[in-house]
């Protein structure tokens, strides 16, 4: 085979002898080498291509993950919320719970550890309750109990308190209790020999001596229907209480009320003296019921279950 090239200058042109075997060898190089171009072209062209959809499909996939996250994320803070909120519950009927404990053992004079509901019960035992932050599991129905039976006392205590604020009610208006807070009785309801008149004659009240100026406190609250001077009594006070109850204070020194006025029980009223028929300072208590006079001594000794004294 016999190849012209042609040169530019000078119109000159060579001529090259190829062997066939060397054209076909040249060839066959040439054809492996397009072939191994266009491979290489066609591989790096598809693995760019499949970079870019395991790329995507990565991406896809991170933000698929994120939103899940996201969810739980989501569904955890919905569950703490969920439990923090009956915990709160729970946490805001004990507090009630133990505000009206304290006012029924304040009032009934009980130890206030029988109404502590501060201390949780034991979660254990044989009825183990595990502690796991999901909607209706044991520990959800366990926490739903423990709101109802807090329920269920605190409308038990409540009941009680009432019943309780009623009895002191009526022991406010009910006549009890020694009239002064010093003192002792130097003469008992009955019959007697009268140190004026030296003659027998029945004492309608007690006598509690004490030195001048002692108080005088009223036995129940009511209403003062007379504060004044009597002939015997001295300086008097009258106190009208509820069904059919009323108290006199007698010899007094001077009176602290006037007529007209409402007491509560243990309230100051007058002051100890030795006023009217009297040998010497001290109160005279009488107690009548509808009028007329009973023996004051069950009731200065009577003890108070609920009442309190100023």
């Amino acid at each position: 085979m016999q190849i012209v090239i042609f040169k530019s200058n000078k119109n000159k042109s060579s001529s090259y002898k190829i062997g066939g075997l060397f054209f076909i060898l040249s060839f066959i190089s040439l054809l492996f080498l397009l072939t191994f171009i266009l491979s290489s072209s066609v591989y790096f062209y598809g693995y760019k291509n499949g970079y870019n959809e395991l790329n995507e499909d990565r991406i896809t996939d991170i933000a698929y993950y994120e939103k899940e996250i996201r969810q739980i994320k989501s569904e955890n803070k919905n569950k703490i919320d969920f439990f923090s909120k009956k915990l709160i519950r729970i946490s805001s009927q004990i507090q009630i719970l133990n505000t009206i404990g304290n006012k029924i053992s304040k009032i009934a004079k009980i130890d206030k550890k029988d109404f502590n509901f501060k201390k949780p019960n034991y979660i254990g035992g044989k009825n183990k309750v595990s502690i796991e932050f999901e909607y209706n599991s044991d520990f959800d129905n366990y926490l739903d109990n423990i709101i109802l039976g807090l329920a269920e006392k605190q409308d038990d205590l409540m009941y009680i308190s009432k019943v309780i604020n009623n009895l002191e009610m009526k022991e406010q208006f009910f006549p009890a209790g020694f009239p002064s807070k010093e003192g002792y009785i130097s003469s008992n309801y009955g019959l007697r020999n009268s140190p004026i008149s030296k003659k027998e004659h029945f004492h309608k009240g007690v006598d509690i001596a004490h030195k001048m100026e002692t108080d005088i406190l009223s036995l129940a609250a009511g209403k003062i229907t007379f504060s004044g001077k009597k002939y015997g009594y001295g300086n008097l006070v009258i106190i009208d209480h509820l069904n059919g109850y009323t108290t006199k204070y007698a010899h007094n020194n001077r009176n602290l009320v006037k007529t007209g006025d409402i007491v509560k029980k243990g309230q100051l009223i007058a002051k100890m003296g030795s006023t009217g028929h009297s040998t010497g300072p001290h109160i005279h208590l009488e107690v009548l019921k509808n009028n007329k006079n009973i023996n004051p001594n069950k009731f200065i000794h009577y003890k108070e279950k609920f009442s309190k004294r100023d």
